[in-house]
């Protein structure tokens, strides 16, 4: 039996695959105390092969500024370096643009140095280490970030401290091992996070363990970079679980791409509190080294995902200037919306799919949850009389607000990045996303919209695909004609490295997958690509191709450098096919419902997941345990032979 689990900001979800039998379900998350929606979940009455876990814990300690109090140790006269940043602003044109708070409490400063080719210049001084434990000790401070100048190109500095530190009982974060790459302020700041986070992370996933230590399985968790591994090396570096609940559904798309012979897909998981959208293209998630949150800076391996605070608890409210706003407030798990009769008093995007006829008050979450309608009703009255508008047409305007939203975003990882959507297709999960996502698409002229087995726990079956992943890289500045020996050398170090952390998580280093690639630029360029690695020589000539592919042009006679050398390396798990199903089907509506379409209220046959018919053409609402799924008037919709829902949107 396999188990896996991803806790969102309303529900956790939970897969379970018993034999070959996969099963799904649902608890209320508990924000305060994440661990207990799966102590309380039906798993604690099961025996298990694996655990694969996904959470928000770590990404909420940033949100909300309940991390560790925390210390930093950097080179003298770099002490100011987070306060400074850079000059990248997110409104360009406010004058009052406010950069975000570091999450640093104390500073220090130690007289060490080393150059830019990695010599030390001055070794950190003994006294200088051993007056700022005391003063970290009197302070109450028990996780410390260390960033040296340089120190990506020679560690042994930040090593001297780093051990003086841990033996006086100190959490340490030292920027060689958590970052060894250029650029000292995104470095400062992803080392920062990761200290922030130790002390939360290592308590939660201990927790976690005390829950699982009878059952004596193998524990899993997300990365940012859709990849998984073994507890205890996030508890080393929980920096890379920043991402890790989003990531999942990622990693599910791809591999629900791989099996029904897609190789582009946009990304769009829309659950209680957020959307999240990424891509698949050719096959291949798309990540970047190079994100931040909530303004902070994260220089990480992690996938390409833009999230909005749009979610069916996003609250609908009015500007100043008396505009309909959605979001990024919401209702969360508690009190949730109006319809969950937990409390809620705010218009949620929930209760208004409810007054639309999406939702059946009845067969919400299968039939485990009843929904009122009422009060709902009351309250986007209300509303509507405060805009000045219609019960029905603030309806559909909540709606169109959310779905504007989300067109941003997904515009933002298409359009604005060089894809063209008509050659995509839009994979809809979460609780919330398949409601939404036929309009979304007719709108960004996508032609197609999948709607997968499972929407409502997707990105749990994500995390129970996912392949261990590990990923390792390190700066030097070179010409490509000069870098041949060190890149030689830093990817033996890396594949060292990486026997040996496999060797900790049980994995045979000869089933893993190698994949070494370098960040490159033309000479004197600010930013570089990441390009497969197979000599250099062919490196070189896949930079010119996807240099040309993204600017329309490139340069062949000019000089060009490399930044980084990367190395991923992949041991793939075993993956479990959702189910098959029957070829022959010829479900039946269950009844016919009124709901609200941009064009009135339509009589509409309801269809429940489990009995489709093979093909329908024209409206339905399709009713699963998990999510239901919208598909609007002038459309139809087939199913594959995995239970897939394939929209057609023209």
């Amino acid at each position: 039996m396999h188990i896996s689990t991803d806790i969102g900001g309303t529900f956790t979800d939970f897969v379970v695959l018993d034999g070959e039998e996969l099963k799904t379900f649902k608890v209320l998350s508990t924000p305060q105390k994440p661990e207990l929606a799966i102590e309380r979940g039906p798993y604690r009455l099961t025996t298990a092969t694996s655990f694969s876990h996904g959470a928000t814990i770590a990404t909420n300690a940033v949100l909300e500024r309940k991390g560790a109090r925390i210390g930093l140790i950097t080179t003298k006269g770099f002490a100011d370096l987070l306060k400074i940043g850079r000059q990248k602003r997110v409104h360009l044109y406010t004058f009052d643009s406010a950069r975000p708070k570091p999450l640093v409490d104390h500073y220090f400063e130690i007289s060490e140095r080393v150059s830019s080719k990695g010599v030390i210049i001055t070794p950190a001084s003994e006294e200088e280490v051993l007056a700022v434990v005391e003063q970290l000790k009197a302070q109450g401070i028990d996780s410390v970030a260390i960033c040296f100048l340089f120190s990506f190109l020679n560690p042994e500095n930040e090593r001297v401290v780093r051990d003086r530190l841990e033996k006086a009982g100190i959490k340490v974060s030292c920027s060689s091992d958590v970052l060894p790459e250029f650029r000292e302020y995104e470095r400062m700041s992803t080392t920062v996070l990761d200290a922030y986070l130790k002390r939360i992370v290592e308590g939660y996933i201990t927790r976690i363990e005390a829950i699982l230590a009878k059952k004596q399985e193998q524990f899993y968790v997300m990365q940012s970079n859709g990849g998984v591994v073994k507890s205890g090396l996030v508890k080393k570096k929980p920096v890379n679980m920043l991402l890790s609940g989003p990531a999942g559904g990622v990693a599910a798309s791809k591999f629900l791409c791989e099996l029904i012979g897609l190789d582009n897909l946009i990304t769009y998981d829309m659950g209680g509190t957020s959307a999240d959208v990424s891509t698949v293209v050719n096959g291949n998630l798309s990540w970047t080294s190079e994100s931040s949150i909530n303004g902070l800076p994260l220089k990480m391996p992690v996938v390409d995902i833009v999230t909005v605070g749009a979610g069916g608890g996003s609250i609908a409210w009015l500007d100043v200037g008396g505009a309909l706003r959605v979001g990024p407030e919401s209702a969360g798990a508690a009190p949730g919306p109006i319809c969950y009769g937990l409390g809620g008093t705010d218009v949620t995007v929930t209760d208004c799919d409810l007054l639309c006829g999406f939702i059946n008050p009845n067969y919400f979450l299968g039939g485990e949850m009843v929904l009122e309608a009422e009060n709902a009703r009351k309250s986007v009255e209300k509303l509507a009389n405060e805009i000045g508008m219609s019960y029905e047409d603030t309806i559909l305007g909540v709606g169109k607000v959310v779905n504007s939203n989300m067109i941003k975003a997904i515009r933002l990882v298409s359009v604005e990045r060089g894809l063209d959507t008509r050659e995509f297709s839009l994979i809809a999960f979460g609780g919330a996303g398949p409601v939404h996502a036929a309009a979304l698409a007719q709108e960004l002229n996508i032609p197609k919209v999948i709607v997968p087995f499972a929407p409502g726990v997707f990105s749990a079956y994500g995390i129970l695909v996912s392949d261990v992943q590990l990923d390792y890289s390190k700066t030097n500045i070179l010409c490509v004609t000069d870098a041949e020996e060190f890149v030689t050398a830093t990817l033996e170090e890396f594949t060292v490295e990486a026997r040996r952390e496999l060797a900790e998580q049980n994995i045979n280093f000869e089933d893993a997958i190698l994949l070494p690639s370098l960040d490159m630029r033309y000479v004197g360029q600010s930013y570089e690509l990441n390009v497969r690695f197979n000599g250099l020589e062919y490196a070189r000539k896949l930079f010119y191709e996807q240099y040309n592919q993204l600017y329309g042009y490139s340069m062949p006679s000019e000089d060009v450098e490399i930044v980084n050398v990367r190395l991923r390396v992949i041991a793939p798990r075993a993956k479990t096919k959702p189910p098959k199903v029957e070829a022959e089907r010829k479900g039946k509506p269950v009844e016919y419902r009124a709901v609200l379409f941009e064009a009135g209220r339509e009589q509409t046959p309801v269809y429940r997941r489990a009995d489709l018919p093979a093909e329908h053409v024209g409206a339905a609402i399709i009713e699963g345990k998990g999510s239901t799924v919208v598909v609007p008037p002038g459309m139809s919709f087939s199913v594959d032979e995995y239970g897939d829902i394939v929209i057609f949107t023209s």
